[in-house]
């Protein structure tokens, strides 16, 4: 999460959404400073914010799902970094990586799992993140997939003219086609997983995918929203900074 006092602006990061990117342009080009983690809720910023900022202009990014998870399943896979072997990151250790992170990555490691595979086993509720909590908190959500034109309109509205070349940082590698991950053998499961969150936030399915969304599902996908939005801002807060040669760690230890 980076305040930037100058612009009287909040951005809160989700995950795999060039979080990393934008909270690198802003503190060094606007003066942005970290707090609290990357990817805290805005009932958190308001907690500990003043008057003032609790009226400061808010964003957040969106992102195709569909290509969310497949970065997900390439970082474990290749674990590029060493963060899901790590003790010292898991989430009962004071770190980020979840117990259900911890999880997917064994069981892809240990089997040699497809995207299939994993996909299969993971993946049967609706689809939500960190944008569903705080949808409602932001006053502008621009698109990865458009991310410089809408970051540099954004930017250029408050004021800050500028035409930055938004370099996206922490890119997954290894990644194929999209049909190679999203294969027929998975498509009627995506469909039901994805098509709620897709069109809350604008996104269409892709050509020949059309199916009618059962009505659980999208029932589903609203009592899941509801749950993560009370029990969220009750859950265990991560205290210590970020991994210390980490973008966002650096920032932190910047201010």
């Amino acid at each position: 999460m980076i305040l930037v006092h100058k612009l009287k602006l909040l951005f809160i990061g989700i995950p795999y959404s060039a979080s990393t990117a934008i909270s690198k342009d802003l503190h060094k080009n606007h003066g942005g400073k970290a707090i609290l983690r990357k990817h805290s809720l805005f009932s958190e910023f308001n907690e500990i914010a003043s008057k003032v900022e609790k009226d400061y202009y808010v964003f957040a990014v969106k992102r195709n799902p569909m290509h969310i998870v497949i970065s997900i399943y390439e970082k474990m896979k290749n674990d590029s970094k060493g963060n899901f072997t790590n003790l010292n990151l898991l989430e009962k250790n004071g770190g980020h990586i979840s117990k259900r992170q911890r999880k997917q990555y064994l069981f892809i490691r240990k089997n040699n799992a497809s995207f299939q595979e994993y996909f299969k086993k993971f993946y049967w509720l609706p689809y939500t993140s960190v944008l569903s909590i705080v949808k409602n908190d932001c006053d502008r959500i621009i698109s990865f997939e458009n991310l410089e034109n809408d970051y540099n309109i954004l930017l250029n509205d408050l004021g800050a003219a500028t035409d930055n070349k938004m370099l996206k940082v922490n890119q997954t590698k290894g990644k194929h086609d999209f049909d190679y991950y999203y294969t027929d053998e998975i498509k009627n499961q995506a469909i039901q997983v994805f098509a709620p969150y897709m069109k809350d936030f604008g996104y269409q399915m892709p050509n020949g995918w059309e199916k009618k969304i059962q009505l659980h599902i999208n029932l589903t996908y609203r009592l899941i929203n509801y749950l993560k939005k009370i029990i969220y801002p009750f859950r265990s807060k991560i205290k210590r900074k970020s991994v210390e040669n980490s973008v966002y760690g650096k920032i932190q230890r910047s201010n």
